[in-house]
């Protein structure tokens, strides 16, 4: 990256110097009294409970601007009438357009593909147990038994996301995106596999984008090795794909673990640049195909500061325990990243709570994940 757009993006972010994980960093609403201690990230402005009914605000322009700079296609396409069915945004595309994963094109009135058969994607080993969001309900995170030395799992790692979260953790698959590189077929990529390798998980970016790469890559692992097979997204898959994913995870016994985000609709799109009510489908869809205790679906909730408290997490549990009060779910520590680094990581107390109301509402199994990143930073998390 060059520092002309390095310093383009410090300035479209609003970079603060300094220590990045204090409170001091951070503004506070403005709607609330400061003695409240709510905090808001200076790249949106108000907190999580004063969005709600918010049209426009800062985190929405910041979207804008910071794909702009990244060089991509700057909103969700919604003006055209060439649909796109490849994962759940279903960007409505004009002639000529690009849609918003970079990735196809409406051209002769007809959804084109950039990489056909292909897919930006990059990989690494990495040893098991591992870090995983389903780590404590994963039968492939435990050492080996009778294998003799270290098991692996495939991390995939997509270059294309069907969101915008200014809150990312993996920022470098825009440049991905962006740049188209590097390409792998499902074949080249199911040939990464050696044997040593227990599972593979598609995470990124998110492997919403590239549906049929996954599934490809799958079944030929399938045919020709045991691996387990699971997915990490945002849960922005589409209706035409998402049969066809669950059925290639469970064949494998995998999991599928989604990242809620958010239930309240303009925190959802404030934080991700778009909508989550087909997640929210997909997810009640998944959870109808559970069977007996089978860990087959894991919920995530990342505990941002200032705008996925308490009563966000009371209302993502209450859905959660509505499908199935079975369903694994972590509740993830924030550390400050991409847009908002001003944010202080998730407190201790803020972590604990969570979990209490999640209990509250019904969910069995709830676990606080990233242990390491809490902090003793003291705000509002109601």
């Amino acid at each position: 990256m060059s520092w002309v757009l390095k310093f383009l993006r410090a300035t479209a972010i609003g970079n603060v110097k300094g220590k990045r994980n204090h409170t001091t960093l951070s503004m506070l609403c403005p709607n609330h009294p400061p003695d409240e201690k709510r905090i808001a990230a200076r790249n949106i402005r108000y907190c999580g409970e004063c969005l709600t009914g918010m049209a426009e605000n800062e985190g929405h322009r910041t979207h804008v601007n910071l794909r702009k700079v990244d060089g991509l296609v700057t909103s969700l396409p919604s003006e055209g009438n060439i649909v796109c069915p490849e994962c759940a945004n279903h960007c409505r595309l004009t002639e000529g357009q690009m849609g918003f994963c970079n990735l196809r094109e409406a051209k002769d009135g007809q959804i084109v593909e950039l990489y056909p058969e292909k897919a930006i994607v990059s990989w690494y080993f990495d040893p098991l147990p591992t870090n995983c969001v389903a780590d404590w309900v994963c039968p492939c995170n435990t050492p080996a038994s009778s294998f003799e030395g270290t098991r692996n799992n495939l991390a995939v790692f997509y270059g294309s996301c069907s969101s915008d979260c200014l809150f990312c953790q993996n920022i470098s698959y825009r440049l991905m995106m962006k740049r188209g590189d590097p390409l792998m077929s499902p074949r080249e990529l199911a040939d990464a596999a050696d044997e040593r390798t227990a599972c593979i998980c598609y995470f990124g970016g998110d492997p919403s984008c590239n549906p049929w790469h996954s599934v490809e890559t799958s079944k030929l692992l399938q045919e020709e090795r045991d691996i387990r097979v699971c997915y990490e997204t945002g849960g922005l898959i589409s209706g035409k794909w998402l049969g066809k994913i669950s059925d290639v995870v469970r064949r494998s016994e995998g999991i599928i673990k989604i990242d809620l985000k958010a239930y309240t609709p303009e925190i959802y799109h404030t934080l991700t640049g778009v909508h989550n009510d087909l997640v929210f489908r997909n997810f009640r869809k998944l959870s109808r195909m559970i069977r007996n205790s089978e860990s087959f679906l894991v919920a995530s909730i990342l505990l941002i500061p200032g705008y996925i408290g308490v009563s966000e997490v009371r209302r993502l549990s209450n859905f959660i325990a509505d499908c199935d009060p079975s369903i694994p779910t972590a509740l993830l520590g924030f550390t400050p990243h991409h847009a908002m680094m001003d944010l202080p990581r998730t407190s201790h107390a803020h972590a604990q709570a969570a979990k209490e109301i999640a209990l509250q509402e019904g969910l069995t199994n709830v676990r606080i994940g990233n242990l390491a990143h809490l902090s003793s930073e003291e705000y509002n998390f109601e």
